[in-house]
């Protein structure tokens, strides 16, 4: 223990490593989610065909908006989350970044539940869950970095 340094203060460096992976982490497992809702693996949607192809996604680009909003925010998640981890952003900016690139994700998600929320058998829809956990993980990310901050 270094001299004038509470063991109850968190590191800044370990804070902004972890909020990072976890927003990491959250933003892979919405790429991953909203690709398989895309494609239809391994079970279709109950309201929405999956893609054949770019310009089937051209086409029905109203109907895949919300979905593909959610994949471009998780992206930008992704670079922030990177930016963090190697101290290029401030860790208030950052988390605000990240919860409102949360919200974005999760209100893209919830919004297209009922077209995506449940599989073509009448099951609840796995990629759909996991997509929503994943902006559930960016938040846990952001409150992570704001925890840390000096």
């Amino acid at each position: 223990m270094t001299i004038g340094r509470s063991t109850s203060t968190p590191s800044a460096r370990a804070a902004r490593i972890s909020g990072a992976a976890f927003a990491l982490g959250g933003a892979l497992v919405v790429i991953g989610g909203v690709a398989a809702i895309l494609t239809g693996t391994p079970v279709a949607a109950h309201d929405l065909a999956p893609l054949t192809g770019p310009g089937d996604l051209a086409g029905r680009f109203g109907q895949v908006s919300p979905l593909v909003s959610a994949a471009a925010a998780a992206v930008v998640v992704a670079a922030v989350a990177v930016m963090m981890a190697r101290g290029r952003l401030q860790p208030l900016a950052a988390a605000i970044e990240l919860l409102v690139l949360a919200l974005v994700i999760d209100a893209c998600i919830g919004g297209a539940a009922a077209r995506i929320g449940h599989a073509s058998d009448g099951g609840v829809l796995g990629a759909s869950v996991a997509s929503l956990m994943g902006g559930t993980s960016i938040v846990a990310g952001a409150i992570i970095t704001m925890i840390g901050r000096e």
